[in-house]
């Protein structure tokens, strides 16, 4: 193959891999991010050691308690005073122990861009306190990237909640994937933790897009063309044979 064959199809070569992935603008790259998909929930309107689809657990971590817009708290000091952010689930941070924690990895994500978290949290009941903290890891080299650590005080005596909106950015590391972390802590088993609900996550990603049928055409076209030219190139340099006589 020659140089100006080879220089020609490394040409449509790059073009169609433009074509074909390119970075797409800023998109929510979460899964089940309000929670509402997952385990069944039990009599009283809640689940303690499930998932919601979509999430991991965390290795020296319980996984939090997920309650729904059934689940009713009572009793002084424990009474309950927010349901669900939005939908009809949401978390308390932890479990039967202090401290809880669940992740969910997104890949396929444009390297140095930004991504931004937003979630809500609040003091879902009187005895909804301590610490809770969100985090942007590298999967690949557990690096932490960003981190944000939020405190809500013990009041058992509160008459009222609100949820409140939070944000955390970063870059997205080298590898393109970034994990998403939660983790909290009510410092006692007579407390439940923070609550959690509604996260979302923006972050640019790369697509893989299929090109529309002109594009398609114009592509057909230009190798018909290429094929074309190497065929009279061929014809003009084709020497002459015959007899001498």
């Amino acid at each position: 193959m020659n140089g100006r064959w080879t220089g020609a199809l490394s040409a449509v070569g790059i073009s169609l891999g433009a074509l074909l992935a390119h970075p797409a603008s800023a998109a929510t790259v979460l899964v089940n991010g309000g929670f509402e998909d997952g385990p069944a929930m039990n009599a009283s309107g809640y689940n303690r050691g499930g998932l919601p689809t979509g999430w991991n657990a965390v290795p020296g971590f319980e996984t939090p308690d997920i309650a729904s817009s059934a689940y009713v708290q009572t009793g002084a000091g424990f009474a309950q005073l927010l349901g669900p952010q939005e939908g009809d689930r949401y978390l308390d941070m932890n479990g039967m122990s202090p401290t809880g924690a669940i992740s969910q990895d997104v890949a396929g994500l444009v390297a140095g861009s930004a991504a931004t978290l937003t979630f809500w949290a609040s003091s879902w009941a009187q005895n909804s306190s301590g610490l809770l903290t969100a985090s942007f890891i590298d999967p690949l080299t557990s690096a932490v990237i960003a981190t944000t650590t939020l405190s809500f005080p013990y009041q058992p005596s509160a008459a009222s909640s609100v949820w409140t909106e939070y944000t955390l950015s970063g870059l997205v590391p080298a590898s393109g994937r970034l994990r998403v972390l939660f983790s909290g802590d009510s410092s006692s088993t007579a407390r439940g933790a923070p609550g959690l609900d509604n996260v979302a996550l923006m972050a640019s990603t790369i697509t893989t897009g299929v090109p529309e049928p002109s594009t398609w055409a114009m592509m057909l076209i230009g190798f018909a063309g290429l094929g074309f030219a190497g065929y009279r190139k061929r014809a003009a340099v084709q020497p002459i044979r015959g007899r001498i006589a």
